[in-house]
């Protein structure tokens, strides 16, 4: 037996256009076995040539051989096949010539209104209002308490947070789409009704696509919830953090890192680093610190490199990086005012007398410095001191 998977995108008020589309499949020799999660469609190849579909408007239930809805269905010559929503979705029995299942057409106007216009048009339109309520109380608050908010940069580099800009925009596309739809699916309807013609079905594209759309927003949605559940834990795995640095650091010197040596400090006094690397379809790249031994107490020294997909996109984190160091403790390097400098690279600032630079190139941002808990710290500006980290850095 052959088998296929396709994607049953279609909403409820465009169940007319999901019909039609089992048809067809029916007339190539596909028949439905059943939908997964409301969106995926198994087919099975058949030698049925009377083989049709009918998709009845219904509320979510469980078919039984006692349920009435269930008995009349099968007297009328169909089989229950799968429930996609408020879709009830029935295959013709072979040998049968099947009546239709709504032959009233004020029921069946009644039900299209209350299971699919209404739906479409005030349920998108109350969840359109909770978006843009969501959005304006995140505007306002990045607006007037910004000292409240997280840092910016880790979710710029995360899986998560591309997860949840694309459902939005996605779920914000599907309800803004779904309302004017809505309205037109329901006039050409009432236009058939009032000529006692055949309700027509929508075009295939714009139903399958409207579909993609809303389907695509709950995806992203629920990848979110996952990515925010296995970044938390990513570090644990991939990531490193202890004071056994005799294996480690050989390593890490193959990386584009800025380390003890390449800032002056002596790197067998070197006790204490972590890394944790940064992988998402927009960004890669790490995050190091290691604790260096001093006359003068400890010296850390810190070193973020990121390579982005595209320049613009390493605008945007350099921006996120500028706004983070200037409002809150980040990463425990404090509060840092970066100001523009000139580096020798796109884009270059300087905070803290020069012990801590912020570097773009092309697609590369990087944020080196060195925190001095006794003494002064070094000024990376200086060239031969700046060359070296540009080099380290391949931002040369």
């Amino acid at each position: 037996m052959k088998w296929k998977i396709r994607l049953f995108p279609y909403e409820n008020m465009d169940y007319k256009a999901a019909e039609a589309w089992l048809n067809r499949q029916a007339a190539k020799g596909w028949a439905l076995e059943r939908v997964w999660l409301s969106t995926i469609a198994l087919f099975s190849s058949t030698d049925r040539e009377d083989l049709r579909y009918c998709i009845d408007l219904h509320g979510k239930w469980e078919p039984t051989q006692e349920d009435g809805y269930f008995q009349l269905c099968s007297q009328a010559g169909w089989d229950y096949v799968a429930q996609v929503r408020s879709m009830s979705v029935f295959a013709s029995r072979a040998v049968a010539n099947p009546v239709p299942l709504q032959t009233d057409r004020n029921m069946e106007d009644k039900l299209y209104w209350r299971r699919a216009i209404r739906p479409a048009i005030f349920g998108s339109l109350l969840w359109l209002l909770v978006l843009l309520a969501i959005a304006a109380a995140v505007w306002l608050m990045g607006f007037r308490y910004r000292e409240y908010l997280a840092a910016l940069t880790p979710l710029l580099c995360s899986t998560s947070f591309l997860c949840w800009i694309l459902g939005t925009v996605f779920c914000f596309l599907g309800l803004l789409w779904a309302i004017p739809a809505g309205i037109l699916h329901w006039r050409r309807w009432k236009k058939a009704v009032e000529e006692d013609m055949p309700v027509p079905a929508s075009h295939p594209v714009s139903a399958r696509l409207l579909g993609h759309v809303q389907r695509l927003g709950g995806l992203m949605v629920r990848l979110y919830l996952l990515f925010c559940v296995v970044e938390s834990f990513a570090s644990l795995v991939v990531g490193y953090s202890g004071f056994d640095i005799a294996e480690r650091r050989p390593e890490y010197r193959e990386h584009p890192l800025v380390m003890a040596e390449d800032v002056g400090l002596d790197d067998t006094k070197v006790g204490y680093l972590s890394d944790d690397p940064v992988f998402s379809p927009l960004v890669q790249g790490e995050k190091y610190m290691e604790e260096v031994e001093t006359e003068n107490g400890v010296d850390v020294v810190w070193c973020e490199r990121y390579t982005c997909l595209t320049e613009w996109y390493a605008k945007v984190v350099t921006h996120g990086l500028l706004g983070d160091t200037a409002r809150i403790n980040y990463r425990g390097c404090g509060i840092m005012n970066f100001r523009p400098a000139r580096l020798g690279t796109d884009g270059g600032w300087s905070a803290r007398e020069g012990s801590f630079l912020l570097l773009r190139e092309g697609r590369t941002v990087a944020l080196v410095g060195v925190q001095c808990l006794g003494g002064d710290s070094p000024d990376l500006t200086e060239p031969e001191q700046l060359q070296t980290i540009l080099e380290r850095l391949e931002m040369s």
